[in-house]
Parts: structure tokens; sequence; C-alpha cells
């Protein structure tokens, strides 16, 4: 039913984790495919081990570094199931993540959807819940990138195999652009289904890749104007921020987290 593409470059920390939250899933139909990157710590043997024990989950290897997204893309190249999930190395999911989503998607007849998501932060601590919009279309997009990679899930058999662009940064965002192309909204599932890990890299540092990643996804993906693109950007981070502010629930531990 659902194909689990999982990029994974030097995550031995967290791979057994990520790994073990779809061994867990209350639903059994799924393939697990790990794209190995090039890895230069455990990563490839604990990926071999996971291969032998359970035949559902398969592994491809790259013998040099290509990035996460050509990673992706070459997991939605060898899926065989009709729905593609995406699952980070260092992230993992509520046991129930994929029976409530697919469940949404089929009883609702959504072809793109994705869910909220509790940050973890560098301590590995549950402190808050992020709370997209219920709908995005391709223009709000514009604006912020509400839907998080470990969140979302797409049916092929609606709209087909769709790819991450060849863009080294915001690979993800550009997918989401790909596949709104092809139906108009996606819709969130209001439940904190997916577990995301924040970088550890300072604030300022955010801000400043922020600003150069989206000019450039501007200028060179949607081909806007130097113009064009320099206004965008001021307003995508008007809207992220205020979002980051805003659109979030506090909480303490794992066990504040109600369904």
């Amino acid at each position: 039913m659902v194909s689990i593409i999982v990029p994974v470059y030097n995550c031995e920390e967290f791979l057994d984790e990520c790994i073990q939250s779809v061994l867990d899933q209350t639903l059994n139909e799924w393939e697990l495919i790990l794209i190995d990157d090039y890895s230069t710590d455990s990563s490839k043997e604990i990926i071999n081990k996971y291969v032998q024990f359970d035949k559902r989950i398969k592994t491809y290897s790259f013998d040099k570094n290509v990035g996460a997204g050509v990673s992706r893309n070459k997991g939605i190249q060898i899926s065989e199931k009709r729905f593609i999930a995406f699952l980070d190395s260092d992230d993992y999911w509520h046991r129930d993540k994929l029976k409530k989503q697919l469940e949404f998607m089929i009883n609702n007849d959504i072809e793109f959807s994705f869910t909220n998501f509790v940050e973890l932060d560098k301590n590995d601590n549950p402190f808050k819940i992020i709370l997209p919009p219920k709908e995005v279309s391709s223009f709000s997009l514009l604006f912020n990138n509400y839907i998080k990679t470990v969140t979302a899930i797409y049916d092929t058999k609606r709209i087909g195999k769709i790819y991450m662009p060849d863009y080294r940064k915001r690979q993800d965002w550009g997918l989401w652009f790909n596949i709104l192309n092809k139906t108009n909204k996606a819709y969130c599932l209001f439940e904190p289904l997916a577990y995301y890990r924040t970088s550890n890299v300072s604030l300022s540092k955010d801000k400043f890749q922020l600003i150069k990643e989206n000019f450039n996804f501007y200028r060179f993906f949607l081909h806007k104007s130097y113009v064009v693109s320099f206004i965008m950007m001021i307003l995508f981070l008007t809207v992220h921020l205020s979002f980051k502010i805003i659109f979030f629930k506090k909480i303490k531990k794992l066990e504040d987290i109600s369904f």
C-alpha cells in the first residue's frame, strides 16, 4: 500500500529508532526503502541488519554522496506501492501514523496530505507541536513551507510518481510545488503523528541560510526576477516568522500529546 523513502547519511545514532518506528506501525502493508548516501559511519551495517530481518525492507547504496533529494528520487523510482511517504533517518513516527493518514486520504478522496508534528530539542525532549493550516495551496506555499517532509504522503495511483527537482537545497519545497501542479491542495490531518529533531545550528545561521536558500529558490526554481524574488523572500520571512511564533502548542513531555 505505501512505500516509505528514507535517505540515510551518517545517522548511526538515530537510525535504529527511525526504522523501529516503521516496524511498529499498526498498518503492515508497506515497503521501507533505505537509501544509503555513501555513509562513512556504521549506518550501512545497521541497514543491512534490518534488510536481513524483514523482507519488506529494501536498500540502495550510492558510491558517492549525492544529497537527500537525489536519494529520495532514487527511492521513488524503485518504489512499488501506491502511496509514497517520506521519513528522515534522524526522525521517527507515531505507531498509528500510516494507518490514520492513509484512512484520512482514502476516506476523504485526498491525493496529497501531511500532518502536525512534534519538535524535539537538541536533548531529544519534546517541546512543541507544530500546527500548520488544514489546507495548503501552491499560492500559500509561496510564503511558507508548511509541509514537513517527515509528515508528507502522496498517491501515485491518482497523480503518478512525482520527483524532487534537481536542486541541492529546498528540494522538498520544490516537490510540493510539483505535486500541487497535479492537484489543487494538500490537506493536513490535524494530529501530531511524526517526531522531528531540530538542528543544533545557531538561530542566526538558520536565518542567514533561510534568506539565501529562499532567494535562490524563487530566482532559479520558480524563475522569478531578481526584484520579485527579493520581495517574495521578504514576504516569506514575515509569514514564516509569524507562523513560528504563533502556530504551535507547548508541551513538556510526550504524555502531554493527545490524539
